[in-house]
């Protein structure tokens, strides 16, 4: 075994992780000897070469699998066989798959080696003859070689991280909600990667928004614009950013690499971590405005229902109904949250109605259920003057949700497929919750005789598909009544 690997391998990597790493291959001690004088004084980007001797493919075999990041490979042809040296560049980029070092052939018997076919047949980088390799020639072919090795590690570092941001991106955002809520372990996790990738230890901190941090200028005009992630470099190995979690306050990141990072490297780092953070915020902001937009939308439909002299906890029975039912549908998470919102809004138009007529505790007149009628259209006037997706919904089901499956329903005679699907769902759900309550006219229904209502109804006043799902759910429907 070369001598080398006798030394402790953790002392041998600390003390070689500063040098490039060049493997030179060749039978002959002399060549050795004046390689390691002419390399002696090489200096590429601060770092020294450090020079790994092997004098057989043998040899050069046990180097390449136990010492990582060679740079470059320096090959005789001509060793223990006449073309040991080939064979070696085959199995160092065959069978050991390393694409990233660097390949010169160096030799001093071209007849068993001619260049044009050499360099058309195997995967080298260069091809020398021993008598042209003068100190300036070696120094210059040393260095572009270094070079090249340089730029194609720092491509598949870059490769690997696009990678791993997409991994992480990906992963976060497909396991859902909970996964975005515990979102500072995918934050270790990516730099963990990261630190891996470039081979630079990593800490990850965290401090509240909230909390008292000495920040530098570039900083305080950073956070005073709470909506950015902006990735913000305070030195070659430490970054700092935001994500925000809600209105007004969030997380501080802190990131600390061991080493000092290239300027190439901190503005991928940015461009990735910025996409991360950005979608982490974006979709907690979402939420929080979502959440808060819920409780807006429960207080206003409570009132609208006390009028009425019923609880808000009809509303919300409504909201929740007609997200299982959309779910049961096939629809999407973002669509429920909208349909859980926008149905509660579904008698908003009620507020224009006089008490008299929504407190009346007899049957309507005619004429009185003509004006009580007049609350889907009030309702879709004051919903649908809101330009966003939730009061769109919200506007057709104020508007739709008393139309019926054989278009004998209200307001404008819709039938089958032509009444919006959000209405459909609301007008079973909100049928159901009616007979399954007391309401000023009437005491509540027995619960068989509302089941067997809804099943007349079927094809009828009903979607029979949404008819099915209702008796398909059933179990967990009557949970929500009782207590």
């Amino acid at each position: 075994m070369a001598k080398f690997l006798k030394k402790g391998s953790e002392k041998l990597e600390h003390e070689l992780k500063d040098f490039w790493k060049i493997l030179v291959v060749d039978d002959e001690p002399d060549v050795h000897a004046i390689t390691s004088v002419v390399a002696r004084d090489i200096v590429f980007e601060g770092k020294k070469v450090k020079l790994y001797s092997a004098y057989s493919s043998q040899e050069a075999k046990e180097i390449l699998e136990n010492v990582e990041d060679i740079a470059l490979a320096i090959i005789d042809v001509v060793m223990e066989g006449d073309d040991a040296g080939l064979e070696l560049v085959k199995y160092i980029r065959e069978q050991l798959g390393n694409k990233l070092i660097r390949l010169v052939i160096r030799t001093g018997q071209p007849r068993y080696a001619p260049p044009r076919e050499i360099i058309v047949k195997y995967d080298i980088n260069d091809y020398r003859e021993k008598a042209e390799l003068s100190s300036n020639g070696f120094y210059t072919m040393t260095i572009a070689r270094l070079r090249e090795y340089r730029d194609i590690v720092e491509l598949e570092s870059q490769k690997r991280l696009l990678e791993r941001g997409n991994f992480y991106s990906s992963l976060l955002f497909r396991d859902g909600e909970k996964s975005v809520d515990d979102y500072t372990t995918y934050i270790e996790s990516i730099f963990n990667d990261f630190g891996r990738i470039l081979n630079n230890e990593v800490v990850v901190r965290y401090k509240e928004s909230n909390e008292n941090i000495s920040l530098e200028l570039p900083e305080v005009r950073f956070f005073d614009n709470m909506n950015q992630t902006e990735v913000i470099w305070k030195d070659e190995k430490a970054c700092e950013f935001f994500v925000m979690e809600s209105v007004g306050s969030g997380k501080v990141i802190q990131v600390e690499f061991s080493k000092q990072l290239t300027e190439t490297q901190k503005n991928f780092l940015t461009v990735i971590v910025d996409r991360f953070a950005s979608g982490i915020t974006n979709y907690l902001i979402s939420k929080d405005l979502v959440e808060t937009l819920y409780k807006i939308v429960y207080i206003l439909s409570e009132v609208t229902e006390t009028r009425s002299l019923e609880t808000g906890e009809h509303v919300r029975r409504v909201g929740k109904l007609s997200r299982l039912f959309a779910g049961s549908l096939g629809f999407g998470e973002e669509y429920l949250d909208v349909i859980e919102i926008a149905s509660m809004l579904h008698d908003v138009g009620k507020i224009g109605i006089p008490d008299s007529i929504l407190n009346k505790p007899g049957r309507l007149s005619d004429e009185e259920f003509e004006i009580m009628k007049r609350h889907v259209l009030i309702g879709y006037k004051i919903l649908s003057q809101v330009e966003h997706p939730i009061f769109k919904v919200a506007s057709n089901i104020a508007l739709f949700h008393h139309e019926n499956w054989d278009g004998s329903g209200y307001l404008k005679g819709l039938k089958g497929d032509d009444i919006p699907v959000e209405a459909r769902i609301v007008a079973i759900v909100d049928v159901y919750d009616a007979l399954m309550s007391d309401r000023v006219y009437r005491p509540k229904w027995n619960e068989n005789d509302v089941l067997e209502y809804i099943k007349d109804r079927e094809a009828k006043k009903f979607d029979p598909e949404i008819c099915k799902i209702f008796f398909e759910k059933y179990d967990e429907i009557r949970e929500l009544y009782i207590k």
